[in-house]
């Protein structure tokens, strides 16, 4: 598999954490955020494959994709809560309810999973 032998550092027992840090650092570029769950949902569910930790089947491969991009998503949401939280003016925080803060959350694990999954199965279909 040509894209495993070029990502030679992603190992057997860091596939996980490098799948995460990848599609961490790539979320974090203004612009494309949203390729933060796609990246860490391809790369996540392409070294299962190839590692034999699933079978090649469409629908492991979409869970797995799934899971990393809505971990990658909560960790968005977190991290932009921590960043612009303490920059915005107060009298727009205020007007932040608890119910648009669920609501922002809920809606970014539910898009988070969405893009994992066609990371996953995008990586299906690569090899």
């Amino acid at each position: 598999m040509a894209l495993a032998d070029s990502l030679s550092f992603i190992k057997r027992d860091n596939y996980l954490i490098m799948s995460f840090l990848m599609g961490f650092i790539v979320g974090l570029i203004p612009g494309i955020g949203v390729l933060g769950p796609l990246v860490g949902g391809f790369l996540y569910s392409y070294f299962s494959i190839f590692y034999g930790e699933i079978p090649k089947d469409q629908g492991e491969v979409i869970k797995r994709g799934a899971v990393m991009g809505a971990i990658l998503s909560l960790v968005d949401f977190v991290v932009g809560l921590l960043f612009w939280g303490p920059i915005l003016p107060m009298g727009i925080m205020m007007t932040f309810s608890a119910l648009v803060l669920i609501n922002t959350f809920v809606v970014g694990l539910i898009i988070g999973a969405i893009l994992g999954g066609i990371g996953g199965f995008l990586s299906l279909h690569v090899e």
